[in-house]
């Protein structure tokens, strides 16, 4: 799997990551890719009104040096790995290195291994990120044995108008990379409605079944040409592969369906609205946050535009 040259973790020492740590680090080393470590110190404004950004730069880097310890013990060579520690608001910090240094990849840790279904597995940062930052977000939680052998690629609705789906083929090539790496299934799910379903059910507005049934008909066979176009752009060969067509809500679906099928791994994008900076127009994405007992890769659309830039960029760093 080839698919990222430069990734972005956000350091976490504490014991329970290090597996996720040293897949992180394989995986680099298996593709190619460049990784960079980056620890974000947060900018404290205490009672003095002082801020942690005056600290001296030698305990910044004495942090970096803390990092690179930590590294070495799992017997990782140091050249291979930028270090860089980061002074500010994390989630703001960590998208200025992205933009900053061309990051393709931001993968983030959860907070605990003991949250999950019905909880919050992912915390303030990573929603944060999957909001604004530009690039795909992969948040998953820490664990003894780091594996992903059922990934699913949530396949959304196509774009408007008969322009090329970029957004739903960059999430099925990912979620197959993923499978191929992990030698594991792939399973790709596609949710659909009749447009103005909930209208023509009910009320005075409700239509003749027969009509109704024809409508869903018509609706169901466009659905299932977008599934099978998004799996016929990919190569899948060596793959093994199941698709899913379920009519209803994806924001039901979904959840429900990465609970029984006991899914390790979804590939799903967010919706933004063209011209709006960090718009995300719908829930699912952030639902699925919350709430999934499975590690999660957001993608953005290509017309996504993050409503953070490197203008007066003031935080410091330590590299």
């Amino acid at each position: 799997m080839q698919r990222f040259r430069n990734i972005l973790m956000v350091y976490n020492d504490d014991e329970a990551h290090r597996p996720a740590l040293a897949h992180v680090i394989a995986l680099a080393g298996r593709t190619g890719a460049r990784l960079t470590l980056a620890d974000v110190v947060p900018d404290l404004h205490l009672e003095s009104r002082t801020s942690i950004a005056a600290l001296p730069d030698d305990l910044l880097q004495l942090r970096r040096e803390d990092i690179a310890i930590n590294i070495r013990d799992l017997g990782v060579d140091q050249a291979t790995v930028d270090i860089k520690v980061l002074v500010g608001n994390p989630p703001i910090a960590i998208i200025h290195e992205v933009l900053r240094n061309g990051h393709d990849l931001v993968v983030k840790t959860a907070q605990g291994p003991d949250t999950g279904l019905g909880g919050r597995l992912f915390g303030s940062i990573a929603i944060k990120l999957m909001r604004k930052c530009p690039v795909p977000v992969w948040a998953f939680k820490p664990a003894p044995l780091i594996r992903f052998p059922r990934v699913l690629a949530a396949v959304g609705p196509p774009p408007p108008g008969d322009g090329q789906d970029r957004l739903n083929d960059e999430i099925v090539s990912l979620a197959a990379a993923f499978a191929q790496a992990a030698a594991g299934r792939l399973d790709l799910l596609h949710c659909w409605r009749l447009a103005g379903e909930s209208l023509l059910t009910s009320g005075r507005t409700r239509i003749p079944p027969s009509t109704l049934e024809a409508l869903r008909a018509k609706a169901e066979e466009k659905a299932r040409g977008h599934l099978d176009a998004r799996m016929h752009t990919q190569d899948l060969a060596g793959i093994e592969y199941q698709a899913y067509l379920k009519h209803g809500r994806v924001g039901t679906i979904l959840p429900a369906f990465i609970e029984t099928e006991g899914i390790d791994l979804v590939v799903m994008g967010s919706l933004s609205q063209a011209g709006i900076a960090g718009l995300i127009a719908g829930s699912t994405a952030e639902q699925i946050f919350h709430s999934a007992d499975c590690a999660v890769m957001v993608v953005k659309p290509p017309d996504f535009v993050s409503p953070v830039t490197l203008e007066a960029v003031s935080g410091r760093q330590i590299s």
